[in-house]
């Protein structure tokens, strides 16, 4: 019996021991675990590589935040350029309206008198360039080349209106296709040599200076005796003015004081000149 019981104990602290030790092992060999772990990052910290990669991930992030800073900069000139850029358009539009609402007053007479406007030959007191249009020609070809004007037709104030209005919309390369069909329509119409200025004006706007200098200068070779001939001179000495052609910019302002020194654009003619001459020298 005495062996029997002690087999038993012997069995039971055997078998507490071998559950004691099954409980520490699995603990030990997590802290193991995680201390190889620690190590390995610690290594892989160390390492030259990761480093590196560490640095540009860096730089990368740096470089991030500097392009957003950027891309804010570009985006706060771009809603200034925009704001610039509509109001130079509210500025335009109101330019143009109140010359056209000019020049449609002084042409408001003529349409209701019984006789046509007087041929450029013949002097009269209210059209004292007729003379001095005559004198500042260079040839006589340009003498021939200009028409006696006649009221405009209803048919020409629409088809006239019409052109305008996508003028003042900024859709230039439509009006100028208008503006040269109406010259080609009704070249002896009152309206041909605002048509025609305005053309030119529009070919200005886009970059085209040989054609905006081609459009003015029809109109004052052309319709010469129209107030409408002196603002082409003078827009087409300030394109040469700025292509560099000085001498012409300035043989062209002369021409303008000459010929038209009772209208508002010789007096802008003599300004520029001045400014012209003296930058030249």
């Amino acid at each position: 019996m005495k062996a029997t019981y002690l087999s038993k104990r012997v069995a039971i602290l055997t078998l507490t021991g071998l559950v004691s030790v099954g409980m520490v092992m699995p603990a030990m060999a997590a802290q193991q675990t995680i201390e190889e772990r620690l190590e390995r990052l610690e290594r892989m910290a160390n390492n030259p590589a990761m480093i590196q990669l560490s640095r540009r991930l860096a730089e990368q992030h740096r470089e991030i935040q500097t392009l957003y800073g950027e891309v804010d900069r570009l985006k706060y000139q771009l809603k200034q350029v925009e704001e610039t850029q509509a109001e130079q358009y509210q500025e335009e539009d109101k330019r143009l309206s109140e010359l056209e609402a000019a020049q449609k007053q002084s042409a408001e007479a003529p349409l209701v008198a019984v006789t046509p406007v007087v041929p450029v030959v013949t002097p009269q007191p209210e059209q004292p360039v007729t003379e001095s249009v005559d004198e500042s020609k260079p040839s006589t070809k340009s003498d021939d080349k200009a028409i006696e004007v006649e009221p405009a037709t209803a048919t020409e104030k629409k088809a006239y209106d019409a052109a305008f209005t996508l003028m003042k919309q900024s859709k230039y390369q439509a009006a100028i296709d208008d503006f040269a069909k109406f010259l080609k329509t009704y070249p002896n119409s009152q309206l041909a040599s605002n048509s025609g200025y305005w053309q030119g004006e529009a070919e200005a706007v886009l970059g085209n200076e040989k054609k905006a200098l081609a459009a003015f200068k029809n109109v004052y070779e052309t319709y010469p005796s129209t107030h409408k001939a002196a603002d082409a001179m003078l827009r087409a000495a300030d394109i040469l003015a700025s292509l560099g052609e000085i001498d012409q910019a300035k043989a062209l302002y002369e021409k303008c004081i000459k010929a038209y020194d009772h209208l508002p654009a010789a007096k802008k003619a003599q300004s520029r000149l001045k400014d012209l001459s003296g930058a030249s020298n």
